[in-house]
């Protein structure tokens, strides 16, 4: 059975209010995940990267935009704290290092869409591996100002 979208849409604002109430300084971007070109490890011709470089930088820019307006935020972080979610198609073994370094586009696409003021005071949290068959993506969930060690 089908919700109308009058239902769907009343639903959703439940589920923002629900997520904004337990995270509310916590910005979510998702973005697909992307492409094999853009491993450190992938040997292709430069413009065939490149290519795919602008894509997924694109992607990125388009996908703070709409969080930002989702979430009601400005922009122009001079540091924040980023983890990121990264929901693949099947349970094969990754490397953590080359998935972070693959999204080095994406970052830049952060950079572009006006939510960092430079992708440098970006502190990187430890990347999170999971499995969604149906709907593999990366969300980045950032939090302005920087991480703290606990000391």
């Amino acid at each position: 059975m089908g919700l109308s979208p009058r239902m769907a849409r009343n639903l959703d604002r439940l589920l923002r209010a629900w997520h904004y109430a337990l995270m509310p300084d916590v910005l979510t971007v998702t973005v697909s995940t992307p492409a094999r070109l853009l491993s450190p490890n992938a040997r292709a011709h430069w413009a065939v990267r490149a290519k795919a470089t602008k894509r997924a930088r694109v992607e990125a820019w388009a996908a703070c935009q709409v969080a930002m307006h989702e979430a009601g935020v400005k922009g122009g972080w001079t540091a924040a704290t980023c983890a990121v979610h990264w929901f693949a198609r099947d349970s094969r073994r990754r490397d953590r290092d080359n998935c972070l370094a693959s999204l080095k586009a994406t970052f830049d696409g952060l950079v572009d869409g006006g939510l960092l003021k430079d992708d440098s005071a970006l502190t990187h949290l430890p990347l999170v591996l999971l499995v969604d068959t149906r709907n593999p993506r990366v969300e980045l969930q950032l939090r302005e100002g920087e991480a703290t060690d606990g000391a």
